[in-house]
């Protein structure tokens, strides 16, 4: 004769049973709810990239890093927990950023207009003029990224603030064609080390940060 199918309900079961049996219900309910919030948010970011395509805003540094990444559209499928874990966080830092809408990214080339004294006709006109800065606030943080570890102390605001600086001493026209962007990147690395750097009150009486 086959034995009957286990089934939990079908009889009272020891109460250490049930609290398992409630813990892997939690743990799985956890986990669901996990992957529909990740989903929804991938739904989110798909569609700013999106939209950020269609308006010519491939230049915004939130585009930029997530084509920097490399692991191409957002999602959660064929994915384990902890692979879901990591594209959660992948998607708040890029939801988080400003210019991954297009309103935000509109905002920020104002901002970076005004401040590098890019003129322009229109917003088409400024997302050309202002691909030279945004290429060369990226290679500043990659630089400081792979040469000097230290990208993240630093953050973007502070390194379009140093590409501010330097383009307003220097009098430079990011819009224009010509200039040497290497030499570029040199110059506004040195200049935010430099700005990091302790350097002397006076002899003997110790240090103290630019900052």
């Amino acid at each position: 004769m086959a034995k009957k199918p286990f089934n939990k309900d079908s009889k009272p079961q020891p109460e250490f049973f049930k609290k398992d049996v409630k813990a892997v219900e939690k743990k799985e309910k956890a986990i669901s709810d996990l992957r529909k919030e990740t989903s929804r948010l991938a739904s989110m970011a798909n569609k700013r990239i999106t939209r950020l395509e269609r308006n010519d805003l491939k230049s915004s540094p939130a585009y930029k890093n997530y084509i920097a990444d490399g692991r191409g559209r957002f999602g959660v499928a064929g994915k384990t927990y902890n692979q879901v874990q990591s594209e959660l966080a992948r998607l708040r830092k890029f939801i988080n950023s400003e210019t991954s809408t297009v309103r935000g990214a509109g905002s920020v080339l104002k901002s970076m207009a005004a401040n590098t004294g890019i003129k322009y006709k229109n917003m088409k006109d400024l997302k050309q003029k202002s691909a030279k800065f945004f290429e060369l606030s990226s290679k500043v943080e990659q630089y400081l990224r792979t040469v000097d570890d230290m990208a993240s102390a630093v953050g973007y605001q502070k390194i379009w603030e140093a590409v501010n600086q330097y383009t307003r001493d220097a009098k430079l026209k990011l819009g224009n064609g010509g200039n040497d962007i290497d030499s570029m990147v040199k110059a506004v690395t040195d200049a935010i080390k430099e700005y990091d750097e302790p350097v002397p009150l006076w002899a003997g009486t110790g240090w103290y940060s630019l900052k």
